[in-house]
């Protein structure tokens, strides 16, 4: 089994699990785990919002996840992704946008 099947498995295991998942004193992920998995969320979801296969419903979850507010705090938030890869979400949030307009408004 790869790494990442793994990975996949564990997500899928908590995520079935209920809200409170159990996992036995240590936790399931590696810190480099958990760091690779913001910076895929963060990847991915930069990529689907220019993706026209992916449905309008999900590119308005992403447009969602980008412009929530600075006080809106979890692990997984689009900041949050930013700020442990040393990226100034404001700066990577406009450049998308922008492009994001010029390339579909035009």
């Amino acid at each position: 089994m790869h790494r990442e099947d793994g990975l996949v498995r564990q997500l899928n295991l908590a995520s079935t699990a209920g809200s409170e998942a159990s996992f036995g004193g240590e936790p399931p992920w590696t810190e480099d785990e958990i760091l690779r998995l913001h910076g895929l969320l963060l990847e991915k979801s930069l990529h689907d919002l220019f993706d026209l296969r992916v449905s309008a419903a999900t590119r308005t979850d992403i447009f969602q996840w980008l412009q929530a507010p600075r006080v809106e705090s979890g692990a997984f938030t689009y900041r949050a992704c930013c700020r442990l890869f040393g990226l100034d979400a404001d700066e990577i949030r406009d450049q998308v946008l922008q492009r994001y307009r010029q390339r579909y408004t035009h």
